[in-house]
């Protein structure tokens, strides 16, 4: 995976972490200030032994404890105030919402945690980008770059 371009002390939320494949990487490019929160519903159904423990298990097993806080919480409704982090990430779990005015109000909601000038991650299937440009937009967020990696997109070479 590609460094994120992030400030040592980003502020960064990874929306449905899982296991916390991407949590972990991405609180390896932070400074000693910087912090990933993981959110959660932990459900097995979503991904097998989905749980917190197993999560902060990875987390600590990297010597990663000072830079992540797991949460339980819903990616329908978070509860962060507004403009509370820099990034918002997501790898392969907003798909688990499969109405679609569910699936606009949560990707609302990421965008409502985001900071002026902080940008969006998320790397999923069952949508295009056309969808999440057309929320994007009808929220005033400002369009920097919308990049479609294709079907095999997560999974090329870099």
């Amino acid at each position: 995976m590609r460094h994120l371009n992030l400030k040592p002390d980003s502020q960064v939320l990874d929306w449905g972490c899982g296991r916390g494949a991407l949590l972990t990487r991405i609180a390896q490019q932070l400074g000693p200030t910087g912090k990933v929160t993981g959110l959660d519903l932990w459900l097995s159904r979503d991904q097998s032994h989905n749980k917190m423990a197993v999560t902060q298990k990875n987390v600590d097993d990297l010597g990663l404890t000072d830079r992540v806080n797991l949460v339980t919480g819903d990616m329908i409704k978070l509860d962060f105030p507004d403009a509370s982090f820099d990034v918002v990430t997501s790898s392969f779990a907003i798909h688990n919402i499969k109405n679609e005015q569910t699936w606009i109000n949560a990707v609302k909601e990421a965008i409502r945690v985001l900071k002026p000038g902080g940008y969006i991650m998320i790397i999923d299937t069952g949508r295009n980008i056309n969808e999440y440009g057309q929320v994007f937009q009808d929220t005033g967020l400002q369009i920097a770059q919308l990049t479609g990696l294709g079907f095999n997109g997560w999974w090329a070479p870099h």
